[in-house]
């Protein structure tokens, strides 16, 4: 009798066990999933380090402001490192609603903060509109001020087919302070003043676009890799 009570309590203990690490692989797996989705080699303590001496850099002249953000370019860029994670589901979903928007990711840098799958160009107003999400409360800088930039640059093909800048903008944000939480839709309107042969005349052609958000940086060239990030390549009409 005794050794039956000992076998039933044994068999208890091992089925508690195996219910217990069952739990706790699940729970193990549940969050390596998350972290892998969430993951960021960047954390908001160094984007908040670049948003500050990006913002003392307000005031520099041109040569030297592009001087230092170059520096500040080569010292950061692991960074960009994000988008090396093959199983990271912000590249993917991006690289979808991008598809959907009839663009496609041309260059990919970090998508933890923030990240744009859509473009368009009013060629009537000479002028391009692309949504920026953003995708979290934190890396951007003090609130109100000083904040950081979204940047965005676009581009167009020449007669040649080479694509060459044709307009840049940015728009200011910082971070959330409310207890409100991400998604927000940001926009960066720009017009086109820049290479001006590309967008005329209004004949009705397709043309090849490319537009680069990036993150604190400004973009330096159709070619640019943004830190923070990415480039959507997309055709625009030039219509009446």
């Amino acid at each position: 009798m005794k050794s039956v009570i000992r076998q039933n309590i044994s068999t208890k203990i091992c089925t508690k066990a195996a219910l217990i690490f069952a739990s706790l692989f699940f729970i193990v797996l549940t969050h390596s999933a998350h972290a892998v989705e969430g993951e960021t080699v960047c954390g908001p303590e160094v984007k908040e380090e670049v948003a500050k001496l990006v913002s003392a850099m307000a005031g520099m002249s041109p040569k030297r402001k592009e001087e230092l953000e170059s520096k500040l370019y080569e010292k950061y860029k692991y960074c960009a490192q994000d988008a090396g994670l093959t199983s990271q589901q912000a590249a993917k979903n991006l690289h979808a609603a991008a598809r959907q928007c009839g663009a496609k990711v041309s260059h990919l840098g970090s998508v933890f903060y923030e990240e744009m799958s859509c473009c368009g160009y009013d060629p009537q107003r000479r002028q391009f509109a692309c949504p920026v999400k953003i995708k979290q409360t934190f890396g951007f800088g003090g609130a109100p001020l000083p904040g950081s930039r979204e940047y965005v640059l676009h581009c167009v093909a020449d007669a040649s087919g080479t694509l060459v800048p044709v307009g840049r903008d940015s728009v200011h944000l910082a971070n959330e302070l409310q207890g409100n939480t991400p998604s927000w839709q940001f926009s960066v309107i720009a017009n086109a003043n820049n290479n001006l042969g590309t967008v005329q005349p209004m004949s009705g052609e397709t043309k090849r676009a490319r537009s680069i958000l990036s993150w604190g940086l400004e973009p330096t060239s159709c070619n640019y890799q943004p830190i923070w990030g990415n480039a959507l390549n997309y055709r625009i009409r030039l219509d009446q």
